[in-house]
């Protein structure tokens, strides 16, 4: 299913995007607005995350041609999966912590590194879409 492919690319594209915003704040300034949008709205937020449950089954479920179902495109599938939980529950939690008056730089660099494996994973998916993903 070829519209769960380019579903799958958009949405590692944009959660890299929202995992590098941070360490790239100026250069990714529209992709703040969009996730301090997710954060005010939960009906968006809801809407961001049940997408990419969706994504998740369909890459799961309906690989690229040549790859076997399931495991055709499982990384790119289990990146979704991880990506999908950790915007529900770190969104989801960040109304709770309104009071928070500074930025915990301690997982910064571990979410700047799973935004660059997310790109490149989208990467990857996008340059060789028919290679089984192991």
């Amino acid at each position: 299913m070829i519209q769960g492919y380019f579903l799958s690319i958009l949405y590692l594209i944009i959660s890299s995007l929202m995992f590098l915003q941070n360490k790239y704040r100026l250069q990714l300034s529209f992709v703040l607005r969009f996730s301090s949008y997710l954060i005010s709205n939960k009906k968006a937020l809801n809407i961001f995350t049940l997408s990419g449950a969706v994504v998740f089954l369909i890459v799961l479920f309906f690989p690229i041609t040549p790859g076997p179902m399931i495991l055709g495109d499982l990384v790119p599938a289990l990146m979704i999966l991880y990506e999908t939980l950790y915007f529900y529950i770190v969104y989801g939690m960040e109304d709770t912590k309104k009071e928070r008056e500074y930025i915990n730089f301690s997982k910064e660099g571990r979410k700047v590194a799973l935004g660059w494996i997310s790109l490149i994973i989208a990467t990857v998916h996008f340059v060789f879409p028919s290679f089984v993903l192991l």
